[in-house]
């Protein structure tokens, strides 16, 4: 990031303002290191890791937060695995025939139950490259979309009392 600092603030010295800018990106570095340091090292936050191995790869990525991609880079809100940690649902399970545990990843890339509606993009590539090629094509934005409705649909009908 370049920041322009008026040649008043340092007496006209372009020597003064290229330190600025060069410790300023020293600095920006560093901090992204640290950043990176703790996250990879971190025991929290395993379902981003899979998709988001790094820092330096999220950087990387075109992508803009919203509802949905929040949900899917977390495993919150409507997924039977973190309903089931809440105590909302009694089996983390998916109800396909892999009754496999319903994370993100499940209904996304694995669940036969949605082979259909799934696009091909998605049947072919891992998650990672998912995010950084084609996360803001509209199919599979549609996709993404349409599974959350009908998961937050079906976690309303199973939750427990």
């Amino acid at each position: 990031m370049i920041c322009y600092v008026h040649s008043s603030f340092f007496a006209g010295s372009k020597g003064t303002y290229f330190l600025y800018y060069s410790s300023k990106q020293l600095l920006e570095e560093n901090y992204t290191k640290i950043w990176d340091a703790t996250y990879v090292n971190s025991a929290k936050a395993s379902h981003t890791k899979s998709p988001i191995p790094s820092i330096f790869h999220r950087l990387s990525l075109p992508l803009w937060p919203n509802h949905f991609l929040t949900q899917l880079l977390t495993n919150h809100d409507c997924f039977r695995s973190y309903l089931h940690k809440m105590e909302k649902v009694p089996t983390p399970h998916c109800s396909c025939l892999e009754e496999s545990e319903r994370t993100v990843r499940h209904p996304m890339l694995e669940c036969n139950l949605l082979y259909k509606e799934r696009p091909t993009v998605l049947r072919n590539l891992p998650l990672p490259l998912i995010l950084k090629y084609h996360i803001n094509r509209v199919e599979v934005s549609r996709f993404f979309k349409t599974i959350f409705n009908m998961l937050q649909e079906q976690s309303e009908q199973d939750q427990i009392p």
